[in-house]
This record gives structure tokens, C-alpha cells and sequence, in this order.
């Protein structure tokens, strides 16, 4: 599976952010997305071309809900929350191989931005976790095979919300249904965030 590293920089600060970049480096199968939600434009602008700089080339880099910082980045595509702008609208405004995302919090809604074509599609909040309880009760792994098969499109679809290490091993059963897992802990709160990659790339 891939891995979906959602940053949230404020939670353990600049020098250990750049250092987890660094440690990710060239990580095979892994997308970051820049969610500063707090930062001004010019501060996401600058920390987009720092990630840039921590990680290889071949590691996408979304930032989240802002279409033209993402384009004034040169990031490789935009994450858009639930209450964003509509999908098509940002595809029509988007450069041809710039990535769109979207998060989606039912079945229904997954579904719905697959067949709108989103390059990346991210469900949840899977587990309960204190990011996602905004939108509501966990929805539990299950719902995930209710997913289309990942044969019958091309979306990238990813489970977020409290997926830690312990629960990573519930997750391997889906690999047909979603295509890896997205968090902001389980890379963030370990010593060793480039293993963590490795583990959910054998799951």
C-alpha cells in the first residue's frame, strides 16, 4: 500500500518537521500533503518550497484547499477539503498532470468524487481520532469494501483517521479496495517515519 503523510507542522514544530521531511527523503509510494491551516499564503508558499527541497522529486507534494498557492508553489497538485471548491471546477482551472484530491467523510461521497475523476480520493475518518471528530462517528474499516475495486478506476484512494501502527495489520484485508493510508500521526509520532512507510508499502 501507499502512504499519505498529512502534515501538521504546529503539532511538533519547525526543526522536527524539516527533520521528518528529511528522513522521508526519497520514500518510495508516499504523496505529502501541505495542510498548514493556520499559516498565511505567503507562509504555505515558503514552507511548499521548503518541502520541496527535503524531499526527493519523485515524492508529490499537494497543499491543501489552495489552488493557486499550490500553483504559485509548483506543487504537484491540491488536496480539497469537503467544504472546498468543486472538483470540477478546480480540474478546469488546473494545469494538465496537476493532481486534484478530495476528501470525502461516506461511501457515497468516495464514490461520487470517483466518478468525477479526482486523482486522489481520501475516506474517513476510519477509527476515531481528535482531527476528524468535526465530521462526525468513525466509520469503521468495514465500509472500506464497499469501495469500487480499485480495477474498475484510477482514482488513488486512501483511508484516513486514527490508522496507527497497531492498527495497520486491519487495513491489509482492503488493499483491493484502497490504495494505502493517510495520516498525520502515524507518521509524525515515531522515531522512525521512513519505516513506517515501508511497513504500510508490505501491507
Amino acid at each position: 500500500m501507499k502512504s499519505f503523510y498529512v502534515t501538521e507542522r504546529s503539532a511538533i514544530g519547525d526543526d522536527a518537521f524539516l527533520r521528518l521531511l528529511e528522513r522521508l527523503g526519497g520514500a518510495a509510494e508516499l504523496t505529502v500533503e501541505l495542510r498548514e491551516k493556520e499559516a498565511s499564503d505567503s507562509e504555505i508558499l515558503r514552507w511548499a518550497k521548503l518541502a520541496r527541497t527535503r524531499l526527493e522529486p519523485e515524492v508529490p507534494i499537494l497543499v491543501n484547499r489552495r489552488l493557486d498557492v499550490a500553483l504559485a508553489a509548483k506543487a504537484d497538485g491540491v488536496h480539497l477539503p469537503a467544504d472546498g471548491l468543486p472538483f470540477l471546477r478546480v480540474r478546469a482551472s488546473a494545469p494538465r498532470g496537476f493532481r486534484v484530491g478530495v476528501s470525502t467523510h461516506s461511501v457515497q461521497e468516495a464514490v461520487h468524487a470517483i466518478g468525477e475523476g479526482a486523482d486522489l480520493v481520501v475516506i474517513g475518518p476510519i477509527f476515531e481520532t481528535p482531527s476528524k471528530k468535526p465530521f462526525g462517528p468513525a466509520l469503521g474499516p468495514g465500509i472500506l469494501e464497499d469501495l469500487p475495486p480499485l480495477e474498475t478506476h484510477d482514482s488513488e484512494v486512501f483511508a484516513i483517521g486514527g490508522i496507527d501502527e497497531a492498527r495497520l495489520e486491519a487495513m491489509a484485508p482492503f488493499r483491493d479496495r484502497v490504495s494505502g493510508i493517510a495520516a498525520i500521526r502515524l507518521f509524525q509520532e515515531t522515531a522512525d517515519p521512513r519505516a513506517i512507510v515501508e511497513r504500510v508499502g508490505c501491507l
